[in-house]
């Protein structure tokens, strides 16, 4: 189905570039439709069931995913074209279709001074599979000129030249391919949770050290990518007083290659967002302003508006953290009125973990201020508009508190079929398991109307009893850092 990808890629667009978009498409000839999609995927409800409806009514003889196919090809087309302008990454490769369009059309010498102008820039921000390509297009330039005017070490030069190059782009493939082994063991495997779990990513860690010990260490690319890895293992694993050592170690390498990053800088923002995770993990709340800080000062105006929401959602996100650690609730609801339903609305689909903190942040914030009402919607809403993934532990805490909510309230039929749900999602075979979880999906069907005195097994009361060690395990830390739901049974078994 077409009609999903369209509907994102519309709801991730600016003001300005909505506008752009319809400057481009005012100037083409022939039927509208696509035009009147995207007037609908952005008035409308955002259901593609309700879109469809609409845009059948209106051109009943149309098929729908085509359209929306066409519209995402144009629309793709037109952020291409604007982006040129601020985006070297992207006027690299402009320059280098450039240089085909001057070769073909028997202009070679253009071609060759354009070619040296990528070059340099290329190697200036250290893009070297482009870098390759312009000693690619060169050494098949002297070849189709019969190599005119270049001696034989002139090209043993060239060619020794492209094949350094080419090193650069290995090494960096291989931090790249160690990278992505590891977070697709860790999605696809689940949640580091136990030593004997951790033992699975040994091979790797092996790896990367044998990597790193090795030459080209100046690769700014190289580097991040080494950083990335350990923080990213570190932080899984539950070691955060070494992942945040890390983390710092890879905001400095940001901070002094400032010229080197993406056009936006999501990687600075994954890297703020993990340093901020760990400290509060680690509890050091007052730290956090520091690296708050930071992500308001990568909101420029020169960045896309998407980029610009997700730093006030990470803001909003981290201060919500903070205030609902602390028990400051009436602060945090503060906060959230101040923010208005404007940044934690906004682009959606761009990042859905985000949108589930922050969703299960504001859900909190009205718990501990005892409108159950108001957080019960808040976490309806979320879990109605984004699916849960079951290797995040922000879906299982938020089904976790929406479950003692509905305790809260007196639901107890709800509580039975929601653990039923519960369990069949996240605990499929081989699934991780936290003993917080467990202990909780036993505990909450066993508990009396709220108020009354409560009567446990003694299995039960004898494995509450260890509750304590839980809320320090470096595993269960992981979900606990949203919600201590171990001090809430020990609180109301207590």
């Amino acid at each position: 189905m077409s009609l999903l990808p369209a509907i994102r890629l519309v709801q991730s667009l600016s003001g300005p570039e909505k506008r752009f978009f319809k400057l481009n498409t005012r100037q083409q000839s022939g039927t509208h439709d696509y035009q009147e999609l995207f007037d609908i995927i952005c008035t409308e409800s955002p259901l593609p069931e309700e879109i469809s409806t609409k845009f059948k009514s209106l051109y009943p003889k149309t098929n729908i995913d085509n359209t929306a196919r066409y519209l995402c090809q144009v629309l793709t087309d037109c952020l291409i074209q604007s982006r040129v302008q601020k985006d070297g990454f992207f006027q690299l490769f402009q320059g280098i279709m450039r240089v085909k369009v001057l070769q073909e059309r028997a202009l070679p010498e253009e071609g060759y001074k354009e070619l040296k102008r990528i070059r340099e820039n290329a190697s200036l921000h250290q893009q070297h599979f482009i870098e390759y390509l312009t000693y690619r297009y060169e050494l098949d330039h002297l070849s189709g000129n019969g190599f005119a005017g270049v001696s034989d070490s002139q090209l043993v030069q060239t060619q020794m030249k492209a094949r350094e190059v080419l090193k650069n782009v290995s090494y960096v493939q291989d931090h790249h391919s160690l990278f992505e082994l590891m977070k697709y063991r860790l999605l696809h495997a689940g949640q580091i949770l136990t030593d004997a779990d951790r033992k699975r990513l040994n091979d790797l860690m092996l790896s990367e050290m044998i990597l790193v010990s090795g030459k080209m260490k100046n690769n700014f690319a190289a580097q991040k990518l080494h950083l990335l890895f350990q923080s990213y293992f570190l932080t899984n694993i539950g070691d955060f007083p070494s992942a945040l050592k890390t983390y710092r170690e890879l905001n400095k390498l940001f901070e002094d290659n400032l010229a080197l990053l993406d056009h936006p800088p999501l990687d600075y923002l994954s890297a703020l967002d993990g340093i901020i995770t760990s400290l509060c993990m680690l509890k050091n709340y007052d730290e956090i302003h520091y690296y708050i800080t930071k992500l308001q000062q990568l909101s420029q105006p020169s960045y896309p508006e998407y980029f610009r929401y997700a730093l006030r959602k990470s803001i909003l996100a981290a201060y919500l953290a903070i205030h609902t650690a602390g028990a400051d609730y009436m602060a945090a609801r503060e906060l959230i009125t101040e923010s208005g339903k404007e940044v934690i609305e906004a682009y959606a689909m761009v990042n859905e973990e985000k949108q589930w903190e922050l969703y299960f942040y504001i859900a909190l914030t009205h718990y501990g201020c005892g409108d159950l009402k108001k957080a019960h919607k808040w976490l309806g809403t979320l879990m109605q508009l984004h699916k849960p993934q079951a290797n995040l532990l922000i879906c299982k805490a938020t089904r976790l508190l929406n479950m003692i909510i509905h305790y809260k309230t007196g639901d107890e039929g709800y509580i039975s079929y929601e653990i039923r749900s519960y369990t069949r999602f996240f605990h499929k075979p081989k699934a991780p398991r936290l003993q917080t979880e467990l202990l909780l999906l036993k505990l909450l069907p066993l508990l009396p109307a709220s108020g009354k005195r409560v009567h446990l097994p003694a299995a039960l009361r004898k494995q509450l009893t260890g509750i304590e060690k839980l809320q320090h395990d470096k595993y269960e830390q992981q979900l606990l850092r949203y919600f201590d739901f171990a001090g809430w049974m020990k609180n109301i078994v207590s």
